[in-house]
């Protein structure tokens, strides 16, 4: 892969001419449209100022207008960052003041106040303003060198529960491979449509839904954000062949009423993580008509695993290590135990050409999370089954430490969500007066579901250990979730 994104994008412009790129509610721009209004935006983003290696942050929901800028500044090689729409003021003066980026393209409702932005962003690029002036203009691309594979392309930050998230420096080389990595897992051709309610902060819209989609002259559908009781209407309205989930959003999905629409679609595929287990994952599949593809990436390395779409099945693992089509980009992967030593069970190491560059300013983070030879840290645990099939345990920092023995909070999750009754469940430790740590279940049962603590217990009962029973047991009527649909357990607290 010797071209970076402008390179990419021309050629899928050239090949894909006026067929339809993108959609947003009722409205079209095909892949020509998509070409001449980059390479006019560009000139006029050159034009305030803006050059290679300059950052730019963007305070965005999703839009058109979003994913237009954000390939009109790859062009030039200009990083863009990403903000979540759903941060706080001093969540974004924060990350302002951490990227000290040239400029700042922004939606003025989703400031609750005006922003502090730091020395030198003095080109502030307002939605509905500016910004609609520079996605008009129509000239062609001159005069400024085409970026390379290895230049940064993106710092996305992700998310973190306490202090400031670090960001993600990504290259024109990753986004592109990764594309044409997805295009490739889930067989997608010209004719797909792609969609995604996913907020593009964060790496799945980006590398996955858009740059897939472009890898295979498909086009993409795309709306704000995640709602149940609008989403199977999206699917009907946009024609949508394939879309991507995350966190709870398939568990939503299968928790509302039964309806019409829920087989009026076109949709095949849904792409999604993590794994659901293999009772809600066949109950999808049979209600919805749409086959479920479970698969593991980080913001870190947008390779790692996924399901086949052909032969074995195996619904409660992770899937197998997944690779570009050209077997010159491989993926390694190691399972490293706490010894260090390579082991049948351990943290995931992952080694590819798609793991990001570093940190972005913070190379602490980065030695810590990168070793000398290329291998990414993951920071998760996983296990290793034959057939190369490997079946997601915990994240270190979620191990729930008990009377000397470590207990996957995944793993009694699974167990209590097999129980008839139970919609879903999140595990965590809470502080014990005996030190370490007791195990606190939070349970939200299905409609109408009678279920006792005493019944759940006893069916947990047969199925674990007794060192891994919650010894804490909660019926909330919901689970507190992230901007992007992921259980929120840090706020999950039994009294």
């Amino acid at each position: 892969m010797t071209r970076g994104l402008r390179g990419f994008l021309d050629a899928r412009c050239a090949a894909a001419g006026e067929a339809a790129f993108l959609l947003y509610r009722g409205r079209t721009w095909s892949y020509a449209e998509l070409g001449d209004i980059t390479d006019g935006a560009a000139s006029a983003l050159l034009r305030l100022g803006l050059r290679r290696g300059d950052r730019v942050a963007m305070l965005l929901p999703n839009c058109p207008e979003l994913v237009l800028a954000w390939l009109a500044l790859a062009k030039i090689g200009v990083l863009t960052a990403p903000l979540h729409p759903q941060l706080a003021p001093e969540e974004v003066d924060r990350m302002l003041a951490h990227l000290r980026p040239a400029g700042f393209i922004v939606d003025p409702a989703l400031c609750a106040r005006p922003v502090t932005l730091p020395a030198g962003c003095g080109r502030v690029i307002e939605r509905g303003a500016t910004l609609d002036e520079i996605l008009a203009m129509r000239e062609t691309l001159t005069g400024v060198d085409a970026p390379g594979p290895d230049d940064p392309s993106d710092i996305l930050m992700t998310s973190g529960t306490t202090g400031l998230p670090k960001g993600v420096v990504q290259t024109h080389r990753t986004s592109v491979i990764t594309g044409e990595a997805f295009a490739g897992w889930l067989g997608l051709n010209k004719d797909d449509r792609l969609f995604t309610c996913l907020p593009f902060s964060h790496i799945n819209a980006r590398a996955y839904s858009t740059m897939g989609a472009l890898a295979a002259g498909a086009s993409l559908a795309i709306e704000e954000r995640f709602s149940a009781s609008r989403f199977w209407h999206w699917m009907s309205d946009t024609g949508a062949t394939e879309v991507n989930a995350i966190g709870a959003m398939l568990q939503i999905l299968l928790n509302a009423p039964f309806a019409a629409e829920d087989r009026g679609h076109r949709l095949r595929l849904v792409y999604s993580a993590p794994a659901i287990g293999e009772r809600a994952h066949l109950e999808f599949e049979r209600r919805f008509g749409a086959r479920l593809v479970i698969g593991y990436g980080l913001t870190e390395s947008t390779f790692g695993f996924i399901h086949p779409l052909a032969g074995e099945r195996r619904l409660h693992a992770m899937g197998r290590p997944r690779c570009h089509p050209d077997p010159a980009l491989g993926n390694e992967v190691r399972l490293v135990d706490e010894a260090g030593n390579d082991a049948e069970q351990g943290e995931i190491w992952l080694r590819n050409a798609a793991v990001f560059s570093g940190y972005f300013e913070d190379e602490t983070a980065t030695r810590q999370t990168l070793t000398p030879d290329g291998w990414l840290r993951t920071g998760d645990l996983a296990r290793r089954e034959p057939g190369d099939w490997y079946t997601f345990i915990a994240r270190l920092k979620e191990i729930i430490r008990r009377r000397g023995e470590n207990i996957a909070p995944a793993e009694v999750e699974s167990v209590l969500m097999a129980c008839p009754g139970v919609a879903e469940a999140a595990v965590v430790g809470v502080a014990s007066d005996l030190g370490e740590e007791e195990v606190a279940a939070f349970v939200v049962l299905e409609a109408g579901s009678t279920l006792t603590q005493e019944e759940l217990r006893a069916f947990a009962a047969g199925r674990l250990a007794p060192f891994k029973l919650p010894t804490l047991w909660r019926f909330p009527g919901s689970l507190p979730r992230t901007a992007t649909q992921r259980v929120a357990r840090h706020l999950l607290k039994p009294d």
